[in-house]
């Protein structure tokens, strides 16, 4: 038979996307390489124990195996994981060195997304080394490569690394338009912790610049992120801390003293908070130096610094030091002059070291004042950092227009670009309606050959279960019918046998043809099926054959199909009429129950189990009949100890 065009293609479809899942597949057990799949647990295993000497190690086999195996893929992972693992030894060499491999073999298999991580990961590694230019470059790059792949999410990420950077070197409006950028990627999202950094990094530049009020409404919103528990989950308490910190450095810039002191000594007793040295050496430092203002040289404050001073020490944080000696300068000031020079002088050294200009000119600014300290210098420095933070607050007014102009414009944008969405949108739903219909004909078309070609199969089995009746019976006529007419038609043209006699066997005779009668005849399906098959029964009952019917409920038949009906009758008569022939039973129960959709059916009798005189053909014709209504037919028998016989149907 010719497929119609439509139903062609349709098939043409499932052969092509089986072919390209098996092709998927294939590539999927290509890259699983069982050497591979084995050194990936052990370096898992070793990593888990904290054993990273030897995690490396095995993960330089591993790569090794996956250039043997020109394995692109595990090679790129492997790399990776090598660097982690250099990472958490701190082998800033060695991080270097895999951190470029990554990302070479990443720009190889133009695997964009990870080129932008290990760029991103370069850019971490170089802040925290002091090289704030090449960290710039990398986290530059960075952002160029997940906007290629539209990740906006973390351009916004890398624009706050960016705009901290830029604070850190003291370039506080270029920091602002980093952060205000970064704002217009995440500001109407739910990537709260991005979105809290951004805050707070533009409220800290904000502050330097001379814009307390902005900075305010800045570090306002971020603290806004954290005050329901969605937001306690997602920024964590790191940043919490640094939050409340700088509100606090603000009040201090607004001369609020008290709330300053009072946020920063919250913070230091806030036990839902866990406060890292890094931090509770800023903490007691900004607090020492807000007591200090508010009540000139005090013993706290000098206690606090000098805490905050050997925490610094102990951690080696360079910028921790510069800022706590520069605070100590100014603390010893009018106390110790020569004292206050040696610590504005130590100032300075870690402010070089960092290479950060504002720090350097903060030191400078300090140890004039403390070495010249009149008050034409103390109004000279007044003036020069008022005329600094008018500067820097231009540039943060600009920033800030150019955001708030970038802003509208992006409204603009976003409300015509929700049009053509919305045009874009129907257009699609107009052309996924077009192909469900297409593809509802294509499989009517499909479903009406299958149903024909079922059709015609179950038209060639009716034909073949009517020629093995046929055959069955014509069996039985001239096997059993026949052959005992033949016998007597014989004796009586030989011998003179009694009346009686010949009565009996024309009676077995009759039996006979009654038992083929039945199994040819119809079966009442409807409402006299039940009293049908219980004449069934009654017909072999017989002065020798007791055949009882247990547990049965003629009511268990109302919904039962007609097949279902006539397929039970025929086997339970196969059953009994086998009974009959060979068993030499003297006993049958019957049980017929229906549960949960299901037709349990037993059969039970004492005769003398299977032999080799039954008739198997019959079993078998039974069991096809049962598979057919997809039911189950299980038999236990034993030579001299009777039948069982198990069937069970859904209906």
């Amino acid at each position: 038979m010719k497929l119609p065009i439509a139903t062609s293609f349709f098939l043409f479809a499932i052969f092509l996307m089986v072919i390209s899942a098996c092709e998927s597949e294939v590539v999927k057990k290509r890259s699983k390489s069982p050497e591979i799949v084995a050194l990936k647990k052990k370096v898992k295993e070793f990593r888990k124990r904290n054993d990273y000497d030897n995690a490396i190690v095995c993960q330089n086999e591993l790569i090794a195996v996956a250039g043997r195996l020109r394995d692109s893929s595990s090679i790129q992972f492997g790399y990776f994981t090598q660097y982690t693992n250099y990472r958490e030894i701190g082998n800033t060499d060695s991080m270097f060195l895999y951190l470029q491999k990554w990302y070479d073999i990443s720009e190889r298999l133009n695997d964009t997304r990870w080129m932008a991580s290990a760029s991103r990961s370069q850019g971490t590694l170089l802040e925290r080394e002091g090289e704030f230019q090449e960290a710039f470059n990398k986290f530059s790059r960075a952002k160029k490569l997940y906007l290629q792949i539209n990740d906006t999410i973390r351009v916004a990420s890398i624009l706050s690394e960016i705009a901290y950077l830029q604070k850190k070197q003291g370039n506080f409006g270029a920091s602002q338009l980093s952060a205000l950028e970064g704002l217009n990627y995440v500001e109407n999202t739910n990537e709260l912790k991005t979105l809290g950094g951004l805050y707070h990094v533009l409220s800290v530049a904000s502050r330097e610049t001379g814009n307390t009020d902005m900075a305010i409404e800045r570090i306002d919103q971020a603290l806004k992120l954290v005050e329901d528990s969605i937001g306690r989950e997602k920024i964590d308490a790191k940043s919490i801390i640094q939050f409340k910190n700088t509100k606090a450095n603000i009040y201090k810039e607004l001369e609020e003293f008290d709330n300053a002191i009072q946020i920063y000594e919250e913070l230091l007793v806030d036990k839902s908070l866990v406060i890292s040295m890094k931090e509770s050496a800023r903490i007691n430092g900004n607090l020492a130096h807000t007591l200090f203002l508010k009540n000139g040289f005090n013993k706290r404050s000098d206690s606090l610094l000098n805490n905050s001073l050997l925490i610094n020490k102990e951690i080696d944080y360079a910028s921790g030091l510069h800022s706590t000696y520069l605070k100590l300068a100014e603390l010893y000031k009018d106390e110790d002059k020569e004292r206050s020079i040696e610590f504005v002088n130590r100032a300075i050294t870690y402010a070089r070291d960092l290479v950060n200009k504002k720090a350097i000119h903060e030191g400078i600014q300090m140890k004039i004042v403390v070495a010249l300290g009149n008050e034409y210098v103390n109004e000279y420095m007044s003036l020069d950092k008022e005329l600094e933070q008018k500067e820097e607050e231009l540039g943060s007014l600009f920033a800030n227009e150019r955001y708030n102009y970038n802003k509208a414009e992006n409204e603009k944008i976003i409300v015509e670009n929700k049009a053509n969405k919305a045009e874009k949108d129907k257009a699609l739903s107009q052309n996924i309606v077009l192909i469900l219909i297409i593809l509802l004909i294509v499989l009517i078309v499909v479903i009406y050959f299958i149903y024909q070609k079922i059709k015609r199969r179950h038209k060639i089995e009716k034909v073949k279960t009517v020629h093995v009746t046929e055959a069955r019976i014509s069996s039985k006529v001239h096997d059993e019918l026949a052959n005992d007419l033949y016998k007597l038609i014989s004796q009586l043209e030989t011998t003179d046998p009694e009346k009686e006699t010949i009565l009996d066997k024309l009676d077995v005779i009759y039996n006979q043809a009654r038992d083929i009668s039945k199994q040819i005849q119809g079966v009442e399906t409807g409402e006299g099926f039940a009293e049908e098959l219980s004449n069934l029964f009654r017909s072999y009952q017989s002065e020798e054959v007791n055949v009882l019917l247990k547990r049965y409920n003629i009511d268990i038949w109302n919904g039962i199909s007609s097949h279902i009906k006539i397929t039970v009758y025929r086997v339970l008569q196969e059953l009994l009429t086998n009974m009959k022939k060979h068993s030499n039973a003297v006993l049958v129960v019957v049980s017929i129950e229906k549960n949960n959709k299901q037709l349990f059916i037993q059969y039970i009798d004492n005769g003398k189990g299977f032999a080799e005189e039954i008739s198997k053909n019959g079993l078998q014709n039974a069991e096809n009949r049962i598979h057919a209504i997809e039911g189950t037919l299980t038999f236990d028998t034993e030579l001299h100890k009777g039948c069982k016989f198990s069937i069970n149907v859904p209906v």
